[in-house]
């Protein structure tokens, strides 16, 4: 990253906050590339056998024995930033792994749905919206598809059943990369940009809380239920395929497992799409013009992944990209003009965001 900040021209004359990890002892900085390598070497011998690691819970707990590395095993001082710099960000994210499984339930009181299965026993049920997102794939890109909506054109030309391709396994990690992104930018900040960490947590929260009560509001099908209950014909579920046939496992977490907080119809917006634009829009004048492009390569990778894995429709694509501009300059606009410290309480952030001064 450069030294620009954005819309802080007063950030060149101002002292830097210190990283947490930039005060440790003498010796844990002699630690530290040990510790680095170690954590390493154990990413790589647990991912062999277990999986890549898609569970809040499992990545979390190697974010935080990163940043143990990061502070050579300074347990004091590992413990004094877990504690004030990232159990806001982590608390709020688990809550929303717990709470994204009931919010459909809100929306359903509200309209009258059709109810929908979510597996082939049809078993399972959900109530949603399906039919105003995938018509307005086909009214915006139908004169391109024939009249389909893209995930149906991009499977009739690409999908072979049973068969591998090799743009199937491409996607895999472009869509496995959603879960470790947010946090490895947060990491990132942390330890080079401490001036900019709080409000990238802040900007994380808002982006997740306005999905989720939009999640509440309004409980959406993506394609793949669509084809499964007749609104479009058989939608593969490309990612998850590759995932079984390749054998490539992924850890995930107890939350995920629980039927109770699974929630298939949260769709609109994609936060995997809003992710990923949230990171390019923050970071813009962080980062140098190439960098800039492989951002904006991965947003359109990210959005060929969901669409044509069956998982969004790219309405829902351009719904996250706009949830995530609100929360880059809504954030960015509430500490600029509120003048909230980069190091301040998450108390006073919160005060400063509801209420002002």
């Amino acid at each position: 990253m450069t030294d620009t900040m954005t819309g802080s021209a007063e950030g060149s004359t101002r002292v830097r906050p210190l990283s947490p990890w930039q005060s440790i002892s003498p010796e844990a900085q002699a630690r530290r590339r040990r510790w680095f390598l170690g954590v390493g070497v154990l990413f790589v011998v647990v991912s062999i056998p277990f999986g890549f690691p898609t569970g809040r819970d499992v990545i979390t707990a190697w974010v935080l024995l990163l940043l143990l590395a990061a502070c050579g095993g300074e347990w004091r001082t590992w413990w004094r930033s877990v504690v004030h710099d990232w159990l806001p960000l982590i608390g709020v994210l688990f809550l929303y792994d717990l709470l994204r499984g009931a919010a459909d339930e809100v929306g359903a009181r509200f309209f009258d749905l059709p109810e929908l299965i979510r597996d082939e026993a049809g078993t399972r049920t959900d109530f949603a919206h399906v039919l105003p997102q995938l018509r307005a794939d086909e009214v915006l890109f139908g004169w391109f598809t024939g009249g389909q909506v893209p995930t149906v054109w991009l499977q009739d030309k690409l999908y072979v059943a049973g068969d591998v391709q090799w743009y199937d396994a491409v996607i895999v990690p472009v869509y496995m990369s959603h879960f470790l992104v947010p946090m490895a930018l947060a990491v990132a900040l942390w330890t080079t940009r401490y001036d900019l960490f709080r409000r990238y947590v802040w900007t994380l929260v808002v982006l997740t809380l306005l999905t989720l009560a939009t999640y509440a509001a309004f409980p959406a099908a993506p394609p793949w239920m669509a084809g499964l209950n007749g609104y479009l014909p058989e939608v593969a579920r490309v990612t998850s395929e590759t995932l079984q046939a390749t054998g490539i496992g992924t850890i995930r977490s107890a939350v995920a497992r629980g039927e109770a907080y699974a929630n298939a119809v949260a769709a609109i917006p994609s936060l995997h799409s809003g992710v990923p634009a949230m990171v390019l829009l923050f970071t813009w004048q962080l980062v140098r013009p190439v960098t800039r492009v492989l951002l904006v390569l991965y947003i359109l990778a990210m959005t060929f992944t969901l669409t044509y894995g069956g998982e969004h429709y790219i309405v829902d694509a351009f719904f996250g990209w706009a949830y995530a501009a609100v929360a880059v300059y809504g954030v960015a606009w509430v500490f600029r003009r509120r003048g909230v410290s980069p190091a301040a309480d998450d108390a006073l952030v919160v005060e400063e965001l509801v209420h002002g001064r």
